[in-house]
């Protein structure tokens, strides 16, 4: 399980890095035909947006997993760590619920749009495909959101690094306890 851990870890990584820099190239390549050649390509736009879209959508769980989204911290700094822990956990709970909301949500718009077989206008890519990118990012930030109400509510204030394989570990004891000391324990 450890390693499936780790395989989806590199795997989104890997993805959402090619994605990012294949939307730069594809950028690029774009400038360079419009202002240097005098002959822009009508198809890159439509590439870019794709690209950079998955890439974005991929990186909200990475970023939540870092602990790299954007936070208000101003009245939770000064709640007891008692009332942090409910808090955090709550937030974390709703944030992963609506997260698998948005990806159970937008199985029906893939759906609809393959049933209805709309295609984007310059490349002609079924725009179900684009759209595909709704469920798997929003699945994998509801996944990481509940990995982080699952140790709010143990009190573990670590980083969300490597918490899966933690998470995997104190299963494994049976315990509820990963053998490792979080910050403050």
């Amino acid at each position: 399980m450890k390693k499936l851990f780790k395989w989806l870890d590199h795997i989104e990584e890997g993805l959402a890095g090619v994605l990012f820099i294949g939307g730069v190239v594809v950028s690029l390549y774009g400038v360079f035909t419009r202002y240097v050649l005098n002959a822009p390509e009508s198809w890159i736009t439509e590439i870019f947006e794709f690209l950079l879209t998955w890439s974005i959508f991929i990186g909200f769980g990475l970023a939540l997993k870092d602990n790299r989204h954007i936070q208000v911290e101003l009245l939770f700094d000064v709640l007891p760590k008692g009332l942090k822990r409910i808090v955090a956990t709550i937030s974390n709970l709703i944030g992963g619920g609506f997260s698998f909301y948005l990806a159970y949500s937008s199985i029906e718009l893939i759906t609809l749009s393959k049933e209805q077989g709309i295609k984007t206008i310059d490349v002609g890519i079924p725009i179900w495909i684009s759209y595909l990118v709704l469920p798997i990012g929003m699945g994998l930030l509801g996944f990481y959101f509940f990995v982080k109400a699952y140790r709010a509510a143990r009190g573990d204030q670590s980083e969300l690094i490597g918490e899966i394989e933690q998470l995997y570990e104190s299963m494994q004891n049976g315990d509820g306890k990963s053998g490792e000391k979080g910050v403050g324990a």
